[in-house]
């Protein structure tokens, strides 16, 4: 009983689930996508917040990995 308590306790610290850090990345392509419908003059602004928030992302996912040393 005890030992199959111990495998669902480690199968669930295994189950993947969703980074911060995935879910700025991700939220990046929501103002390229924008950027197909709206004005050209609009572009290069929606290509500056999607540049932004990839390079928040990746910031996160380096400042996690370096906690996890």
């Amino acid at each position: 009983m005890s030992n199959d308590i111990a495998e669902r306790a480690s199968s669930n610290a295994e189950a993947p689930r969703l980074e911060p850090w995935l879910a700025v990345m991700l939220l990046a392509i929501v103002p390229m996508a924008a950027a197909l419908v709206l004005p050209r003059e609009l572009v290069m602004h929606l290509a500056a917040v999607a540049g932004m928030l990839f390079t928040t992302g990746f910031v996160m996912l380096v400042v996690q990995e370096r906690r996890k040393r």
